[in-house]
């Protein structure tokens, strides 16, 4: 079920009304059979698949947790990983494997379909269906099993409390990726406050417009370009690849929003995942805000662990290289997410380097300069717009950065991207893109629900101001939905 459909918004009523009028474990026990029915809908195979690695997981936790011996607690660990592991790779890479393969073997009888037919031939089925979630419910079960072997969850899990907080439905198909301290501790003991649920009414109302209002309209013209790079120019391809990089960010900002918003009106508060990432000044901080938690969790569980910064310049940014480039196979099984990734880690390690540069010859200069020598006043009424002026540079040139890498995001195959981009490069001519206005003015839409993203909290308006201003949006929203609607999309990270 899409957040955006009447059916999800008939199951969500009754689960609110179910969930607050039971309490204690009861209430627990209707999350956990609602989370699984929720994801039964999309298919009861793949359901019982999740239901069996989540059991796998937690026998494994259960076995850490009742052993001393750190060796055994480091072999359940293990064993346990690799088995997500393996669940994943071949669920969502096998078929690149055998692209690989085919490459390096061409005049062999390696293929996708020779593969596809085997399989229908023997299994009775045409080919590997990739389960929903997938790739952030696996990346959940392997935080919590690296935190319990490394001693930080302190407390007994329980089956009860374990299959809730990795199957609970707001957040299961497209994250927040929740890790032990963002929820489990709370699944028995939510909050029902008026706070919350004004705050969770106003997000779903929010994550509404931006999924279905902007982004769902942005789809067509978008894909006319990606589809035939070469017949637009590099303006029109421009835009294309700026107005997609706005399409995921309202889509996949606006999922998070409903998720945030519907765990809040059921009284648990989640992480935010994305902050403000495309008026960042650098592509670090750009990181910081954009699906915040995977690069949290990459940063902890696989740049930390490789040696983060710690053995040298050249092992941190083979590190850092190393955990973008994974951070984009996460996206998919394609050569060009791999490509998206790695192109990000070698600009990150460039900008540190050339940070690391700037700062050294700032000691310097500051260090041979005498003390009684009069110093520049950088404080003044001219260098403030200045600076500012220089900042806003830098977002723009960040922006653009990404952008370039969208090509590679959204591109069906590596030699499209390179058509794509060389149009860009070159400002080729061509044809201008369709509904060109449209996609302009639904990007500055766009744009200003990231600039929302700077506030820290919602203005501190009355109870009687916030149900007026809640009101006004909700009749916002069903006059723009009405109006605007073009038709329901799946959100871009259900692939993922």
């Amino acid at each position: 079920m899409l957040f955006t459909t009447l059916g999800f918004l008939l199951f969500f009523c009754l689960v609110y009304l179910l969930h607050w009028s039971l309490s204690g474990r009861a209430r627990t026990i209707s999350l956990l059979v609602t989370s699984i029915g929720f994801y039964a809908v999309w298919s009861i195979p793949f359901a019982l698949h999740f239901l069996a690695m989540v059991s796998i997981s937690f026998a494994a936790i259960r076995g850490m947790q009742n052993v001393e011996l750190p060796s055994r607690r480091n072999l359940l660990a293990a064993l346990a990983i690799l088995a997500n592991l393996a669940n994943l790779l071949v669920f969502k890479y096998f078929y690149l494997g055998i692209v690989s393969l085919h490459h390096i073997f061409p005049g062999g009888q390696i293929s996708v379909g020779a593969f596809n037919r085997w399989l229908e031939n023997t299994a009775g089925f045409a080919e590997i269906t990739l389960p929903l979630a997938i790739s952030f419910y696996t990346f959940q079960l392997i935080a919590f099993l690296i935190d319990v072997n490394r001693g930080r969850v302190e407390e007994k899990v329980t089956a009860l409390k374990f299959f809730t907080f990795i199957m609970f439905f707001p957040q299961l198909v497209a994250g927040p990726i929740l890790r032990y301290q963002d929820f489990y501790p709370f699944i028995d003991r939510p909050q029902a406050e008026s706070e919350k649920i004004r705050r969770g009414i106003y997000l779903v109302l929010q994550g509404l417009i931006k999924k279905v209002v902007v982004a769902d309209n942005m789809v067509g013209p978008i894909q006319a370009v990606f589809q035939a790079p070469e017949d637009y120019s590099g303006l029109s391809c421009w835009i294309a690849a700026a107005g997609f990089s706005v399409r995921v960010f309202c889509d996949f900002s606006g999922y998070t929003d409903m998720a945030r918003g519907l765990g809040l009106m059921l009284g648990y508060e989640f992480p935010e995942n994305f902050h403000a990432p495309f008026l960042r000044s650098s592509l670090r901080e750009l990181w910081q805000g954009w699906h915040m938690t995977l690069t949290m969790w990459m940063r902890d569980y696989i740049y930390i662990s490789l040696g983060g910064n710690r053995r040298g310049v050249v092992r941190e940014y083979f590190n850092l290289i190393l955990t973008f480039t994974l951070v984009g196979a996460w996206h998919g099984a394609n050569y060009t997410y791999i490509l998206w990734g790695f192109m990000h880690g070698v600009g990150l390690s460039i900008e540190r380097w050339l940070g690391s540069r700037l700062a050294s010859r700032k000691t310097s200069a500051d260090m041979l300069q005498a003390d009684d020598a009069p110093r520049t006043n950088r404080s003044g009424f001219w260098s403030q717009p200045a600076a500012g002026l220089f900042k806003t540079v830098r977002a723009v040139f960040v922006f653009a950065i990404f952008v370039y890498g969208a090509v590679y995001f959204n591109s069906a195959s590596v030699g499209v991207a390179h058509r794509f981009m060389w149009q860009m490069t070159s400002l080729a001519e061509g044809k201008t893109m369709p509904a060109l206005a449209a996609i302009v003015g639904l990007s500055a839409v766009g744009f200003f629900f990231n600039a929302l993203q700077l506030r820290r909290r919602a203005p501190d308006w009355s109870p009687r101001w916030q149900y007026a201003g809640l009101l006004a949006l909700g009749f916002l929203a069903i006059v723009l939905l009405g109006r605007f609607a073009p038709g329901s999309h799946d959100y871009i990270y259900f692939q993922f």
